[in-house]
């Protein structure tokens, strides 16, 4: 067993995920392994903490968690004890922009703690929260209350449309944008990522990022990827994120975590 690695983050979809958004038995056993080692495991996703509470449970993991691409990090609890949300007059402006020039063609997603705001109901491009957490959303812009804190918006639509969002966003706001999926651009508060959060953990833990290893699939992992010690993209990754891989593990339909731990750590 290689004794370095001490903390292993892993996003979830597209990565720990299969398609059917489920955790294998296989890479549920060698997580459970590792866990009973004594390493820690880390789930870092792009997820708000409601659609991702059976994940943390299945792994029956008792750490801390990134969840909202690094807006927050949440102790074993839930509790959160890292937040970084976006400015709320930036937060206020990017939500005129889309109603000015691209209500008609995308929908935006307005994620606070507790619940998460959806411009357009039944869009025919649905995040995994909507699928899964109908409780805690509220539909349509104007019931958006100015005073919460936003940790983080997605803008939903066709990607060669979302990329030319993304410029204008950039241009014209300081705030980190990234993609989740082909049709999923996330904005977050400036400097927020998966990896910034990952290293106020390893901080707050008193680990070295070479004692890390880290797992992802997109643009959205990019950072954590370059960040960790060992930074690992799935077989399925976007060719960027491979390239900024020290390793390559198979797909995640192919038990990719679960296959290239087990080699790793020989198992």
């Amino acid at each position: 067993m290689n004794n370095n690695i001490k903390l292993i983050a892993t996003d979830l979809d597209g990565t720990l995920l299969n398609e059917d958004k489920k955790i294998t038995d296989y890479n549920k056993n060698i997580i459970t392994k590792l866990i009973d080692r004594g390493i820690d495991v880390v789930i870092s996703t792009g997820r708000p903490i409601s659609a991702m509470h059976f994940f943390y449970e299945e792994l029956k993991n008792n750490n801390e968690s990134i969840v909202f691409n690094g807006a927050m990090v949440v102790d074993n609890n839930f509790n959160c004890i890292f937040s970084n949300p976006l400015k709320k007059d930036i937060a206020k402006k990017i939500i005129n922009l889309y109603k000015e020039k691209y209500i008609k063609d995308a929908s935006l997603i307005i994620y606070s703690i507790k619940e998460y705001i959806v411009a357009k109901d039944n869009f025919k491009f649905q995040t995994h929260t909507e699928k899964i957490d109908k409780k805690n959303k509220i539909i349509g812009l104007e019931n958006f209350n100015y005073n919460i804190e936003v940790q983080k918006m997605v803008i939903l639509g066709e990607t060669d449309m979302l990329e030319e969002i993304q410029k204008t966003i950039d241009n014209l706001f300081t705030v980190h944008t990234s993609f989740s999926e082909p049709h999923f651009l996330e904005i977050l508060s400036e400097n927020t990522n998966k990896a910034n959060a990952l290293k106020w953990l390893c901080d707050k833990k008193g680990i070295d990022r070479n004692s890390v290893m880290a797992f992802g699939d997109n643009y959205n992992d990019l950072e954590m990827i370059k960040f960790a010690g060992v930074g690992v993209a799935m077989g399925n990754a976007e060719d960027n994120v491979k390239k900024n891989a020290k390793y390559i593990a198979d797909t995640n339909n192919n038990n990719g975590v679960g296959v290239f731990l087990k080699d790793f750590f020989n198992l």
